[in-house]
């Protein structure tokens, strides 16, 4: 029997509960599905990233959860690093979008007699 798809990847829902144990002070335990969705998205996600991933969702995830997470000692250059590469993943996955609908030809339309 296969498993249904889940609507998000593993590392966005790690991430997700990340975030929420971040904001609810359960660090320890946000630490944990922070590092369980990092090594996801790592391991599983990074490899398809707009098979599984289709918009972007887990690098801004962890740019949101980390400084939840890390409260007053979170690090400038960690916080860049994170937001620098959610902006790479949106341009490729908006090159990628935009290179799909650039290559669908124009005559597409239903409907239109070609004998006009």
């Amino acid at each position: 029997m296969k498993l249904p798809a889940l609507p998000l990847p593993l590392s966005t829902i790690a991430l997700i509960a990340a975030l929420a144990l971040g904001t609810l002070d359960y660090h320890s335990a946000g630490w944990l599905l922070f590092g369980l969705g990092a090594l996801a998205w790592i391991a599983v996600d990074g490899k398809r990233l707009t098979s599984s991933d289709r918009h972007g969702l887990t690098p801004a995830l962890a740019l949101l959860a980390y400084p939840a997470l890390a409260g007053a000692q979170a690090s400038a250059a960690v916080t860049f690093a994170l937001a620098v590469h959610a902006l790479v993943v949106f341009l490729i996955l908006m090159s990628r979008h935009l290179a799909s609908d650039i290559a669908q030809p124009f005559s597409h339309q239903k409907g239109i007699s070609r004998s006009i």
